[in-house]
């Protein structure tokens, strides 16, 4: 009997979800403001908590899975068609791919160079930071081409990020014992919608990170290299994985030099200082929705009162992600715990927190059974809370409250959750299926 109730519950929370996705979709469609979006994916976090515990009465793991991938699909699919309310990223990404298409390369050439006068069009209109060359390292590149060549529209670019989803979904599913895992990385709210509303292909440096530590930890140094460069040339993200090898010298040297040639495009093509740098501009520059950095940057300001402030900043909290690097080393930690733990340190020491950029995180969480990322996908919806003014005004101004408010969550779940990141080394244990 409490199986059936559960299995019904079950069903009723994964349509309860899809309703309110659909109902997003139409919202979205019909010119709602972006408040009403986050408002509601946040509404859409309840059904999805329910689905996630009463996904209990489906015993079987495959049949999780597979109703893990097909609602992903459905959820998806619902949201293809809608305007990317919460981002306009994707129009930057479909023009740096027409610019590939060109011939011309969009690190050197930054959409308001006269050079590229005769693309300009509604893509272009669209394109934030217009003055600054590419951030994006050659394997995203690599999906805005194809995204470019397929039609060249935003549905096909979210397209593409809703199939990075599922292919996500699809090797958890595989390389994970958590039975849980999959659902709770299909279905969540906030992955959703940057893949198929937003089109953000993030999730896939995740997944790298993901399968850099499932091979770590079988001892298949040959794929984790791979896996850490893929990481590293979606998003730079995967760099963080690199002191993993240390005590293997040649495969660190292999994966640091494959990982440099992938990068060598964001600073060849212009001088990190160039004022039309990206890149350069991103590290020395960008901030927001931060935690850590934000008191380290007050600190800083207080103690040192000068322009310089900001940077020494940055390089404080640099060093300390790299003394936890060493830590990691030290302890000789595992594998999936010392890869979530480095990204979680990560994201809570970076000057800038975007929502998206929990799909580095969410593929390791699930994975390890935590509770606080799931949490924090919720919290982080609180980052949206200026889009309204931006879009009427040009104005971004994050409330200091509601940054409180999202960390004051992500740090009481933190203390609370019993598999929470730990720069530990636990007793034996699998976390990977053999």
């Amino acid at each position: 009997m409490t199986i059936r109730r559960d299995g019904g519950l079950f069903a009723l929370c994964v349509t309860l979800q899809g309703c309110v996705v659909g109902g997003l979709a139409l919202a979205a469609r019909s010119g709602s403001t972006p408040s009403t979006v986050v408002a509601g994916l946040a509404l859409s976090f309840v059904p999805y908590a329910g689905a996630i515990h009463f996904s209990r009465s489906v015993t079987s793991k495959r049949a999780l899975d597979l109703v893990a991938i097909g609602t992903a699909l459905l959820f998806g699919a619902a949201l293809l068609f809608a305007p990317p309310l919460l981002s306009d990223d994707l129009y930057r990404y479909l023009w740096e791919g027409r610019v590939w298409l060109e011939g011309l390369s969009p690190y050197r050439l930054a959409p308001d160079d006269p050079a590229l006068a005769h693309l300009r069009d509604d893509l272009w209109a669209n394109i934030n930071n217009k003055p600054l060359g590419s951030i994006y390292p050659p394997l995203s590149q690599l999906m805005f081409v194809v995204a470019q060549w397929l039609g060249g529209t935003a549905w096909t670019l979210k397209l593409l990020a809703l199939l990075a989803h599922l292919f996500s979904v699809a090797v958890v599913a595989r390389v994970c014992t958590e039975r849980k895992a999959s659902l709770a990385l299909a279905l969540n709210p906030l992955l959703l919608s940057e893949a198929a509303l937003n089109g953000h292909f993030d999730i896939l440096c995740g997944v790298a990170l993901l399968i850099a530590a499932w091979a770590l930890s079988r001892h298949r140094f040959a794929q984790a290299a791979v896996a850490v460069c893929a990481g590293v040339g979606l998003k730079v993200v995967g760099l963080v994985v690199l002191p993993l090898f240390v005590r293997r010298p040649k495969v660190l040297v292999v994966t640091g030099l494959g990982s440099a040639l992938l990068l060598m495009p964001l600073v060849w093509s212009r001088a990190p200082l160039s004022p039309v740098s990206g890149a350069g501009q991103f590290a020395t520059r960008w901030r927001g929705n931060e935690s850590v950095f934000a008191v380290v940057d007050q600190l800083s300001r207080q103690l040192l009162e000068s322009d310089s402030a900001d940077l020494v900043a940055r390089w404080v909290v640099a060093v300390a992600l790299l003394a936890l690097c060493a830590l990691v080393v030290y302890r000789r930690v595992p594998p999936l715990r010392a890869t979530r733990a480095l990204v979680w340190a990560l994201l809570l020491l970076s000057p800038q927190v975007h929502p998206w950029y929990l799909g580095w995180l969410l593929p390791l969480e699930v994975a390890a059974g935590g509770a606080a990322g799931l949490v924090w996908s919720a919290a982080v919806l609180c980052a949206y809370a200026p889009l309204d003014r931006w879009v009427a005004e040009g104005v971004w101004d994050m409330p200091l409250w509601m940054q409180i408010f999202e960390y004051s969550v992500v740090a009481v779940v933190l203390i609370l959750d019993p598999q929470r990141p730990s720069f530990d080394r636990p007793a034996p244990e699998e976390q990977f299926p053999a």
